[in-house]
Order: structure tokens, then sequence, then C-alpha cells
């Protein structure tokens, strides 16, 4: 300590002033020693670990074991009367959270941190740097002794116990099927690993829970259920929300019994985002052979991999945002309900940037159940990223975004730039209980397509005066996706609309729509912000081939074949025939892309068949030569046959 000088003329004050301050020091310290017995932290057992804390109060958890984890009274190192008393053998995590929770406001913010020593007999069970906490009883509500004064101002915090790992969560808790309740506000809860069950509920408001483990073996790599002999209990695990304001992100939780993360009842303003759902430790999902994928069975297959369920929105207001969700499974029934990715209700939430069935080393293992299903009003989904969705069995439209409701107040739905791959069937639809007047409005439609510029109006139908058009690409194949968004035009007031792309399509691909309302009333009574259904594909014709016989004799019947490319284009196709030694051109309307027709001449002579094909975005054309040699047959004895088949 640096000495302290003072002037020579004033010794004798120096003295009195020493004197005195050394008796306030005393007093001050017993005053504070005494209160301290009562309510303040006891500092000398309150060392932070690791990095200095910004803490009124730290508890330390130094033992791993869950000693007297029958006891309510007893803490770290807090006194209150003959309630709270301080342990003597240790302070393990159940004392530090009755601790945390018995606390006066005057103590807080609370931490609670680790340091379990190397030799702890339960350090490294399974993985270097983690220590497991077995969790013997169910854990103490982490809650304040006021219900005037709920702020709680607690973290807990696994990443302070030295040497534990940086890779995954160092503190383990092996829960035996027990939750932590919180029923205080503002308190953080990160870094920690719940193994065999249990769920974190979140009672009150401005809570965060981040950085956790749910479900997954000590290395992240498995999925451990809680009760191995009841594998259709899966492994637990899920975060419960029933208040609002929390922020819940970065965790990972697989193979959740129920929803993984649920915003439950009339709750608003919680954030989801950035957390891992149905995934290992490092966001991949193991490959699963394709006879075994999303199979409904109640017997456990090791070859599968059983992400659990996804998210679950109720409420209004809340946020779900950059989430990846793949590998979801359950152990179920074929008659049970196949786990949704994400489902919404309730109002107002907005649903974007999250990835549904592609893991994060890019590979496409998709979901086993809907992709996004949605009810309610108001709710943006845009932008997310869905790929290999399911439908649930007892819809009738499989679609990876559904929206289903039967509630009057069901409405402005806005779902634009979402991009979808190898999905159950359509991009965006509605089950049978949305209205007529919304499920049957049409998108709008495409009427060219001539390098990049593409012009279109309003559906069949359906004036969209003032929306706002998408337009996304997509190929050919009998499933409807948009793999890749192309931009956006506002229809003018009669749906007029214009897209300049930034490159002009190659071959084989085409465009789907949607429609967004920008004011009320265009569709029915749905508010501004009412997406359409996605459009079919528009999609121009390119090629038109004609195949048979170059070569024949008078009389004879031969057979040739109309094919049109790309697969996929938009039907219907309008087939204009004009053939040699006929008189009149011969038109057949079809969906189908080949056509089969039979011809037979009675003269000799170089005949030619001439086709022209076109649908509403183009038209292509062909001809084809046959020579013809033989006897000249009489006019009343020979026939032109057209189609014979079309498919």
């Amino acid at each position: 300590m640096p000495q302290m000088h003072y002037p020579e003329d004033r010794t004798g004050r120096r003295s009195l002033w020493v004197t005195l301050i050394t008796v306030l020091v005393f007093v001050v310290g017993f005053i504070a020693h005494t209160s301290s017995r009562a309510q303040a932290p006891s500092l000398q057992h309150q060392e932070p670990v690791g990095k200095p804390s910004q803490a009124t109060t730290v508890i330390v958890v130094d033992t791993s074991e869950d000693l007297d984890s029958s006891s309510t009274r007893k803490t770290c190192t807090y006194t209150s009367g003959a309630i709270f008393v301080p342990a003597t053998d240790g302070c393990t995590l159940r004392r530090a959270i009755l601790e945390a929770a018995a606390r006066p406001p005057a103590d807080r913010p609370i931490e609670i941190r680790f340091n379990l020593a190397d030799d702890d007999p339960n350090k490294d069970r399974e993985v270097s740097g983690t220590w497991t906490l077995p969790i013997n009883a169910a854990l103490p509500t982490l809650r304040t002794q006021s219900i005037l004064d709920k702020t709680g101002d607690v973290t807990i915090d696994g990443s302070t116990q030295p040497g534990g790992r940086t890779d995954g969560p160092p503190i383990i808790l092996a829960t035996n099927d027990r939750s932590l309740e919180i029923e205080s506000t503002g308190n953080t809860i990160r870094h920690l690993a719940f193994k065999g069950g249990g769920a974190i509920f979140l009672k009150e408001d401005g809570n965060t829970v981040e950085q956790i483990w749910m479900g997954l073996s000590d290395d992240g790599t498995s999925i451990v259920f809680r009760t191995p002999a009841q594998p259709n209990r899966m492994a637990g695990g899920g975060i419960f929300i029933t208040s609002n304001d929390n922020l819940v992100q970065n965790n990972i939780i697989a193979g959740a019994f129920a929803r993984a993360i649920n915003i439950d009842g009339s709750r608003t303003n919680n954030t989801i985002q950035n957390n891992l759902i149905g995934t290992r430790a490092d966001g991949t999902v193991p490959e699963v052979p394709v006879a075994a994928q999303c199979l409904r069975s109640l017997s456990l297959d090791p070859q599968n991999w059983y992400g659990g369920w996804g998210i679950a929105l109720s409420g209004s207001n809340n946020r779900l945002i950059g989430n990846r969700i793949a590998g979801l499974h359950i152990i179920q029934s074929l008659n049970d309900t196949p786990p949704i990715a994400i489902e919404i209700f309730g109002s107002g939430h907005e649903v974007r940037d999250n990835v549904i069935g592609i893991d994060s080393a890019d590979n496409p293992v998709g979901v086993c159940g809907q992709g996004i299903k949605v009810s309610g009003s108001n709710t943006q989904i845009v932008d997310n990223l869905i790929t290999g969705s399911r439908a649930g069995f007892e819809d009738d439209e499989s679609s990876a975004i559904l929206a289903s409701d039967t509630s009057p107040t069901f409405g402005q739905i806005t779902v634009r730039r979402n991009l979808i791959e190898r999905g159950p069937g359509r991009v965006y639809a509605f089950g049978p209980g949305i209205p007529a007047v919304l499920r049957t409005f049409q998108p709008a439609r495409v009427t060219s397509v001539a390098g990049t510029t593409v012009r279109g109006t309003s559906g069949l139908d359906s004036p969209c005066p003032g929306c706002l058009i998408d337009l996304y690409s997509d190929n050919g194949d009998e499933i409807a996706e948009t793999l890749s968004y192309l931009g956006e035009a506002l229809a003018d007031e009669t749906g007029a609309f214009t897209v300049t792309l930034s490159a002009p399509l190659q071959a084989g691909v085409g465009l789907r729509t949607s429609s967004t309302t920008q004011s009320a009333g265009v569709i029915g009574n749905y508010l501004s912000g009412t997406t359409t259904q996605v459009s079919k594909l528009y999609l121009p014709l390119s090629e038109l081939s004609i195949t048979g016989p170059v070569t024949g004799t008078a009389g004879m019947t031969y057979t040739f074949v109309f094919e049109l490319e790309p697969l996929g284009a938009t039907a219907p196709y309008t087939y204009t025939a004009t053939v040699t030694d006929v008189a009149e051109p011969v038109t057949l309307v079809t969906a189908s892309s080949t056509v089969t027709v039979t011809y037979s001449w009675p003269t000799s002579g170089t005949k030619t068949i001439g086709v022209n094909v076109a649908n509403e975005l183009s038209e292509v054309t062909a001809t084809h030569t046959i020579d013809i040699t033989g006897t000249v047959i009489p006019d009343d004895e020979w026939r032109v046959y057209l189609p014979l088949v079309s498919r």
C-alpha cells in the first residue's frame, strides 16, 4: 500500500483522524458482518471464478453431488433466521438455486458459478472437460420471496467452470427427467446440458436461455432416450414459455417428446432465434437408409434418427428467426401426427430466415412432417427455406406451407420469398376450413416471357389491382417448388405487371407467382398483407419433335409421335396438324406433351406433316416428310386417323 504523507504541522489532527477512521471501520465492519448473517453474501465464500463478475452476489457450486436432495432449507452461504441455513459439506447446484431464490433484492444481481474440482468423482464421465451433476429430486424453483417483486436477476453459467470444455456445455445435468422452473424475471441460464429428460419452464418475463443442450449424449453426436425401456418417450426436453419478453437463442434440442420450444397461451414479444432443433450438436443429421426414413412405427429402429418435434408459437407478436430444424422424426403409430417443424397460432408473429430440412453440412435430410402450418392472423412468413417436408396424414392439402384455420378471424397471412425444395406437392395452399373466396383466388398470371422481361396480369377471375407480385423459378418436374426468388413488382390498377429478371431463364426453367394484397377488400373482406396460393408453373415451350418413318407404301398405315419439350411446360397445348392430301388442318387440345397419330396416303409422292403447338406463353413448330411409293388407291378406300393415342 502506498505511504500516506501528512503535513508536519498537522500531526495532532492526523492522529485524531486516524483514530476516528479506525473506529468507523470497525463499526461498519461489525454492522456488515451482522447483516450478512441475515441477508448479505459472505464475501470469503463468494469470490468469482474465472472472469470478473458484475454480480452483487456470487454463489459458487463446488461439488457435483446432489447432497441432501430432499432439503428445502440448506443453502450455500445464506442464513435467514431458522428458515435457511448454510450447509457445511459443500455448495451444490440445488443449494445454489435455493439460495438465489431466497436472497432479498439488495443482494441482486446474483451469479451462480461453478468451481468443481479436478478430482471430482463425476468429472469426465464420457468427455474430457465435463462434470456431470446428478439430480436426485425435483429442483427448487428459481423465484423470489415476494410476490410483489419478482425481479430475479440470476445468472446460471456453466462456462464459468475452470478447465471446462469450450465446444459444448461443461456442466451436464443428469436430470432423471426433472425440470428447471423459473418463476422470476430477468434471469439468464446458459452453458448447461440437460440429459435424461427434463425441461426449462419460463413462467415469468424477461428471461434468457442460451447455449443449452437437451437430449444429446455428452459428445453431442447421438440422442439419449430418457427411458431406454420405453423409447416412445423419446429424449424429453424442451423449453416451454408461458410468459413474455423472453429470449431463447443458440440452443440445441434433439429428440423432444413434445414441442422442442413452445410459446403457449396469450404470450407476447418472445424471440426464438438461431437454435438447432432435431440435430446433433454440430448441426448435422446422420444418414438414414431410404427405406427407413420417416417410417411410422412404435418400435425403435437403431438405424433411424429421431430428432423429435419442432417449434410452436401462440400468443401475439413473437419472433422466430434464423433457426435450423432438421431430422425431425418420432416413434409413433400410423395414426399419430408426424412432427411439425413450425406451428403458428395467434397473431402478429414474424417467422423468417429459418432453415427447415437442411443440416449444417447442407445435406437435404428433410423433416418427417409439415414444414410450416399456420393459423391466426397478421403473421409474416418470409425468407424461409424448406427442403424435404411431408404432409401430415390428416391434412387434405399436401403443401410445404399450409394455412389451416376455421376461425372467422383468420387472415392477413403474408407468405413471401420462401424457397421450397422437394416438397410434398404444393408450395403454399389453404386447407378446407379456409373460405373459398381466398382458397380459390388465383395468383398473378404470366402472359409473356421475352429474354429478361416478364409480363403478366391478374389471375383468371381474380382481379388483384395494386397487388405485390413475387416471382420464383421452378423446373418442370411433378413437384411444385420455388427454387429461387427472382424479384417482385407492384401491379397497376388493372393488375398488369412487369418484372425485369437479372438474367434470362435457363432451358427447362419456368416461373411461379404469388400475389399479396396491398389494400383491404381485394380478396373478399380480407385485409392488406394477405397472400394467395402459389401459382401453377409458367414454362414456355421450347421444342417440338416429330418421329416416324421416312418412307412408306401407299395404302399402308404409319404411326407418328409428336413430343414437346421441356417437360412440365405450361398446359394445355393446342396441336394443329397440316398434312399433305388432307383438306383441312386437324386441331387437338390436350394436357399431354406426347401425342401419337396414324396416317395413310392413297398416292405416291413426298408427303409433309406440319405441326404447330401453342400454350398460353409460346408456340413451336416442326415438320416431317415421308416418301410414299406404290399403287394408287381410289379416294373412297383410304382414311387418315388423328390421333390414335394421346398420353
